[in-house]
């Protein structure tokens, strides 16, 4: 296995601690659907699944409570921010401070299951508060406002069934009836067919095997990310009801992936027509696809090159500051022309939590840490500076990181400044933040 990996994963946590605020973690994200810069404040979405799931593999492997304290704070960050109506506090991702999002909140519930398993395991009765504060969430608003009696929606006011959302919301339940013995079948066997409906079974196709997001009309994009939820999901209902049909679905989710991995990182998926869609090239959110693809090693080894091409990609790109960038080819997002693995643009170099998070919980899967911490020695121990070149609307940057801020800047302005531990950044050129928003409003042409 590539050398490394435990050096990544220990930074990467030393990451997490700088990008904490008083409520949790903070920082800007950047997207396919939007590139919401502006608001940078704590958000209970899906960062906390692969956070606090990384950190219960860790505790896992090495038996220190370090990690499963971690784990718990973490986990008490977003039971402390729970809303009265059961959702969470600024679930939604790319989309700033909205609560409802999916699969966000799903996310967060299957991290404070997963949580919630571990302690009942330790004898320790702290596991129902997470239990409770899971299941309030799945009743009030998965089951009560977004199941229509076929499947979970995508939005209370929005009709659409996306599978990855269905395959999040379908780990949840079967986490809690795992827990609890509550009988979800109706629920979780829904979502699954609903899942397994939406996989390209055309062998002629590029993108067989693949799942298609429903939510993208007619350009029906099979999205690489996306199917690698989706495999994940089925790989975990594949423990309760080892039916064959479930893992061939999940092997062939798999197999598509593979045809996505580069040593430049995972392409984003697939048009109808076929067309390979290169921009982005996804580097951290990779680890959505390692994870998947490890899940699948286990039952075919021939998946093990992707997994090492995977992980190899994702500590070659990692910064001095722990931070893993986002993609190459953001702000041209849609096209299908090869990347240039030498042009990073601003919105590609920048670490993201919500992304971080799942390069995290891949690579720790595979992480051997030593135990006997009491903090983690790479928060102390490696350089705290990352000093890059950038482009910004063919513009050659720098991209600035330390301990306490990120920076996008030239010798005579700054174009973009955040504050580790606030809610907003700051900038002195509002021709750059309204480049910055314009890049949200549809993909570029091919």
């Amino acid at each position: 296995m590539v050398d490394g990996i435990t050096e990544a994963v220990l930074k990467l946590d030393a990451w997490f601690e700088t990008m904490r605020g008083p409520l949790g973690f903070y920082g800007p994200v950047t997207h396919w659907w939007e590139s919401n810069l502006l608001y940078c404040g704590p958000k209970m979405d899906w960062r906390y699944e692969g956070i606090i799931i990384g950190y219960l593999n860790l505790f896992d492997c090495s038996g220190d409570s370090f990690w499963l304290n971690r784990a718990i704070r973490a986990a008490d960050d977003v039971r402390n921010t729970q809303l009265s109506n059961g959702q969470f506090l600024n679930s939604s991702f790319q989309q700033g401070p909205i609560e409802g999002g999916t699969p966000h909140e799903a996310a967060v519930d299957v991290a404070l299951l997963e949580l919630a398993i571990h302690m009942r395991r330790l004898g320790d009765e702290r596991w129902r508060d997470y239990q409770r504060t899971a299941w309030f969430n799945l009743q009030a608003y998965h089951i009560d406002q977004l199941w229509n009696g076929i499947a979970f929606l995508d939005q209370p006011w929005n009709q659409v069934m996306v599978a990855n959302k269905n395959a999040t919301i379908m780990e949840a339940l079967l986490l809690q009836q795992q827990l609890c013995g509550n009988d979800l079948e109706r629920y979780i066997l829904a979502a699954a067919d609903l899942v397994m409906s939406a996989q390209v079974r055309d062998r002629s196709k590029p993108y067989f095997g693949g799942v298609v997001h429903m939510g993208t009309d007619r350009q029906q994009l099979v999205i690489g990310i996306y199917t690698a939820r989706c495999a994940s999901a089925l790989l975990r209902l594949y423990e309760y009801h080892p039916q064959q049909q479930i893992l061939d679905a999940a092997a062939a989710m798999g197999r598509y992936l593979v045809t996505l991995v580069t040593k430049h990182g995972t392409h984003f998926g697939h048009y109808h027509d076929g067309q390979l869609i290169t921009h982005p090239t996804w580097i951290s959110p990779s680890g959505d696809l390692l994870r998947a693809l490890i899940q699948l090693r286990c039952h075919n080894d021939s998946f093990e090159h992707a997994v090492i091409e995977v992980v190899n990609m994702l500590v070659k790109y990692q910064h001095t500051t722990g931070g893993i960038p986002t993609s190459f080819g953001l702000v041209r997002k849609g096209m299908t022309k090869p990347i240039d693995a030498h042009l990073f643009d601003f919105l590609d170099i920048l670490p993201v939590v919500g992304w971080c998070d799942k390069a995290f919980r891949g690579l720790s899967m595979i992480a051997n840490p030593k135990t006997g911490f009491q903090t983690n020695p790479y928060e102390h121990t490696f350089p705290w500076i990352t000093n890059l070149p950038c482009y910004w609307k063919g513009k050659l940057l720098r991209y600035f990181e330390d301990r306490s801020m990120i920076q996008c800047d030239s010798s005579l302005s700054i174009y973009f400044e955040y504050k580790k531990g606030h809610s907003f950044c700051g900038t002195d050129s509002h021709l750059i933040r309204r480049n910055l928003n314009e890049t949200e409003t549809k993909p570029c042409a091919r």
